[in-house]
């Protein structure tokens, strides 16, 4: 069973245009509406999309995590026997206390095969002399993180590399250990047909949120954001006649 979960931001209306002209820069940052989705992976196939539940005043009347659960039990509810769940997620601790509090225990976690790639990248650009020491790094740590082999990974960047600034290198190495039990051998993995990474995921906030509401000029009131993506998941799910016009759907 494959549970994804991500979060998306838009930019969030100003509570009346053409004030706080005169407010400092920092009070007058740009504030954010911050919207959770979840794909429960169906036991036929496909996905269902999940966000919360909120009322006419955009506020939270039943969590994400609570119609996670309940998806669970219409799908799952019935099975006698553990459901085998793993994570594939980025190194983010709320997602996985979320994953703990969902489960009851810790839920095994896999590191986004593409989060680890973007990591080592942006952390090797600041470490390296040169573009060409970077790709040249850059290369062999991904082919020994693309194996699983997180100690070679380390033992490179201790003995083959000589940073121009010590504290990107001395963070990439503090990554690389504290996530070494979620670094596999996604290439054995990718060969078995299963997912390294959480691509389905970016796509699943995209058509919820992102599609529709992050575009140039665009601002949206928490309640309308939110809203709007509900109906958005309602259309996903294909219950949107349900939905409208139960009477005809039922029949």
């Amino acid at each position: 069973m494959l549970l994804l979960t991500d979060a998306i931001q838009v930019k969030q209306q100003k509570a009346s245009r053409g004030q706080g002209a005169d407010k400092p820069a920092l009070e007058r940052a740009t504030k954010r509406v911050h919207t959770e989705v979840w794909l429960v992976e169906q036991p036929t196939g496909g996905f269902t999309y999940l966000t919360a539940g909120v009322d006419a005043m955009g506020q939270e009347v039943v969590s994400g995590m609570a119609r996670v659960r309940g998806q669970f039990q219409q799908d799952y509810g019935g099975r006698s026997e553990p459901l085998p769940v793993v994570a594939i997620t980025d190194g983010a601790k709320t997602i996985r206390r979320q994953l703990a509090e969902l489960f009851g225990q810790p839920v095994p976690v896999i590191l986004d095969w593409y989060h680890l790639d973007k990591k080592v990248g942006e952390l090797m650009s600041m470490v390296a002399r040169t573009k060409q020491e970077k790709a040249v790094h850059v290369a062999h740590l991904l082919d020994h993180l693309w194996h699983g082999r997180t100690d070679a990974a380390l033992t490179y960047l201790r003995r083959d590399v000589q940073a121009k600034n010590p504290e990107p290198l001395a963070a990439l190495m503090t990554y690389l250990e504290k996530h070494r039990a979620e670094i596999i051998d996604y290439g054995r993995r990718q060969r078995a047909g299963k997912p390294i990474g959480s691509g389905r995921m970016e796509k699943g906030v995209d058509q919820v949120i992102g599609a529709r509401q992050k575009h140039k000029g665009m601002s949206w009131s928490p309640t309308g954001s939110k809203a709007l993506g509900i109906l958005k998941v309602v259309e996903l799910n294909q219950q949107w006649e349900q939905l409208w016009f139960p009477q005809q759907a039922a029949a």
